[in-house]
């Protein structure tokens, strides 16, 4: 498997435990409200001397928050969905850890045996010869995890997908 495909095995094999799910829309509409609020309050303040730095830096603020929000917004909608535990009712936490080679025994046995603990305790590396993706539930014990070993460009699964 490729490290591509993580999460679409992940949700096939947690029986309905973690699902994909997008995150809601609120806050990015939130924040493209406050941007625009911005720029229509640059409307009500009347031109004069002192007033012009402050028109300028409503017209700035606002022009980059509204934009910032339009952009969350797109992504919400059209983005792809994250994992989502359907019993604790949260979304997971990603965590990817990078490692050298001469650790691959470590990592391994941690994988194997899901010891969260075990994995950030191991030294990583800026060159991840061995990566392991983890998504842990912050609400419960809830912990899925793969490591992944570069192989002729490409990550290829070294252990399979273990959930505790």
């Amino acid at each position: 498997m490729d490290i591509k495909d993580f999460n679409e095995a992940l949700y096939a094999s947690s029986n309905g435990v973690v699902v994909e799910r997008r995150k809601s829309i609120i806050v990015p509409v939130l924040v493209l409200l406050a941007g625009i609020a911005l720029l229509v309050a640059n409307y009500f303040i009347e031109n004069g001397n002192d007033a012009n730095n402050l028109k300028s830096a409503l017209v700035l603020t606002g022009g980059i928050v509204a934009v910032v929000g339009l952009a969350l917004c797109g992504v919400n909608i059209f983005g792809g969905g994250v994992p989502y535990h359907t019993t604790d009712k949260c979304y997971l936490v990603r965590k990817q850890y990078s490692f050298n080679r001469d650790q691959h025994d470590a990592v391994i046995k941690a994988v194997e045996r899901g010891d969260k603990l075990a994995l950030d305790s191991i030294e990583e590396s800026d060159i991840a010869g061995v990566t392991v993706i983890c998504y842990y539930s912050p609400l419960s014990k809830y912990c899925a995890m793969q490591a992944f070993a570069y192989e002729e460009f490409v990550y290829m699964s070294i252990t399979p997908l273990v959930q505790i």
